[in-house]
């Protein structure tokens, strides 16, 4: 007897395995035709083994119908209980028969009273597991925005929390800065493919990494260059603000633009169209106080999915959050360039200097470091005669030509009132003494405001130029000290002039 009892249950256990791998293949209702088959054919195996006297797993079988089609599904089955029980015993027992259709109409009928109870329930499940992950990645967004000030950075954890599959799950984003003036929109970053064929080899790297999105977010910070062809386009956009196209009305409006058909008589639309193969999108505004700060673009050129309102609510705090990073990144920088730059030229200040040189000095004899110091020539005749207030521009116009006439690398100062420095990094005494002739001769042949009331009939400047290739104790006091001397030396022998300290000289 035990026998029959260990093959039923062991073909009851292969029959769940096989519902368990069915039930992937095919939509709800045919799930629930399946629930309802497998527990006839369970039915059918006890008959076969243990008799069909019992009846448990008939009302089983009624019970899945009523639960998957309410009342009918549960008087339908009571009467196919019915026949299939008459089929096999050949006995119609009307009391029976009346048992299964009332516990298939009350189970159905209670069922039915409660499924609105059971959608609702689905839809809050629903809804809380999609509002947790959106709180999850607003966390973790909002931790990576607070371990930095640097807007790079920043743009690249806004894009990658709008578009990875772990985060709010569009396939790219777009982001345009207001320029300073207020006039433009500046394309400064993107993410995401330029076609479907990339899209996927994007996913399937990530799946097959399994990378969650702070994974994202860190793999984006340390990349060089995101999306190369995207952030070339993106990169090469500048866009007017007019009255006539869509993204200064999703300025002016505060509320986000959903765009979802093109229309080519906007020509920003247009311009997006051409560019990025754009059909269905929607323009997030980046405002802080009032203050309009620029546009988050998503869409989805990949998998063309559509874009729902609730899509658009989620990616609303986001934008938000956004634009108060941005700004507080552009206030940092702001408030950083005023502690490191001089106010009226723009070039680096005494203080930056101090830093920046303890970072260039060289640490072996095999590393170098030059040092070209200048001064303007008979610059307080000028201001006496000319006025402070130009003074001022022929300093802010003299700091342009040393940056015009300097490398890529080479670091400039206003050291403070009429002198300049220059440090030039890995730069032997040869190219430093070209380097600083250069300057020289530009500032000579740059026409100055009343340079021509000049002692010398022009504005000029003298120039000393050290090297730590030729300083025995190398020091930034003695390399700063070496071109001081130079300088002097400069301004004695008639100005207008290059001089290279040598230490074998006496410079004083």
């Amino acid at each position: 007897m035990i026998t029959p009892y260990l093959l039923l249950l062991t073909i009851t256990f292969l029959i769940a395995i096989l519902l368990n791998y069915l039930r992937f293949k095919g939509s709800i209702t045919f799930n629930k035709y399946l629930l309802i088959a497998s527990s006839l054919l369970l039915f059918e195996f006890q008959g076969f083994f243990l008799g069909y006297d019992a009846h448990v797993i008939l009302y089983l079988f009624i019970t899945l119908a009523a639960f998957c089609f309410n009342v009918y599904g549960g008087v339908i089955s009571a009467f196919l209980a019915s026949s299939i029980l008459f089929i096999h015993t050949a006995e119609l027992n009307f009391f029976l028969i009346l048992g299964y259709i009332l516990y298939g109409f009350f189970v159905g009928y209670f069922l039915h009273l409660l499924q609105p109870a059971i959608i609702k329930r689905e839809l809050w499940k629903k809804m809380l597991i999609k509002n947790s992950k959106q709180l999850n990645v607003f966390r973790e967004v909002s931790t990576s925005m607070q371990q930095t000030y640097e807007l790079k950075k920043i743009l690249q954890i806004i894009v990658t929390s709008v578009t990875a599959g772990h985060g709010l799950g569009f396939n790219r984003a777009i982001i345009l800065l207001v320029n300073d003036s207020k006039t433009k929109l500046q394309g400064i970053m993107g993410v995401g493919p330029m076609s479907a064929e990339e899209g996927y080899e994007t996913w399937e790297n990530i799946t097959k990494n399994k990378h969650r999105l702070v994974d994202l977010i860190k793999i984006q910070g340390e990349e060089k260059t995101l999306d190369p062809k995207l952030n070339e386009r993106v990169q090469g956009l500048e866009i007017a603000l007019h009255p006539d196209n869509f993204l200064y009305q999703t300025l002016e409006t505060a509320k986000p633009q959903h765009i979802k058909k093109i229309n080519l008589s906007d020509p920003a639309q247009a311009l997006f169209s051409k560019t990025f193969n754009i059909e269905e999108f929607v323009a997030f505004p980046l405002i802080h106080r009032g203050g309009k700060v620029g546009i988050l673009l998503i869409d989805n050129p990949v998998n063309k999915k559509q874009i729902t309102a609730e899509q658009i609510d989620s990616v609303v705090p986001l934008a938000n959050q956004a634009a108060i990073a941005i700004q507080q990144s552009r206030m940092y920088t702001q408030i950083h360039d005023m502690a490191l730059k001089d106010g009226l030229t723009g070039l680096l200040n005494q203080r930056a200097f101090q830093s920046i040189i303890q970072e260039c000095f060289p640490v072996t004899d095999d590393e170098l470091l030059s040092i070209v110091l200048l001064d303007i020539d008979s610059f307080k005749h000028f201001n006496d005669t000319n006025g402070h207030l130009l003074g001022n521009d022929v300093l802010v116009l003299l700091a342009q030509v040393i940056q015009q006439s300097t490398r890529e690398g080479d670091y400039s100062f206003r050291f403070g009132g009429e002198e300049f420095i220059v440090l030039l990094p890995h730069t032997n005494n040869f190219d430093a003494k070209i380097i600083a002739e250069r300057i020289r001769c530009n500032v000579e042949k740059t026409t100055f405001p009343y340079g021509e009331n000049q002692p010398l009939g022009k504005l000029t400047v003298s120039v000393g130029v050290a090297s730590t290739a030729i300083l025995k104790e190398k020091s930034t006091n003695q390399l700063i000290d070496a071109a001081d001397k130079a300088l002097y030396e400069a301004k004695a022998q008639g100005k207008n002039q290059v001089v290279f300290y040598k230490e074998s000289e006496n410079h004083e």
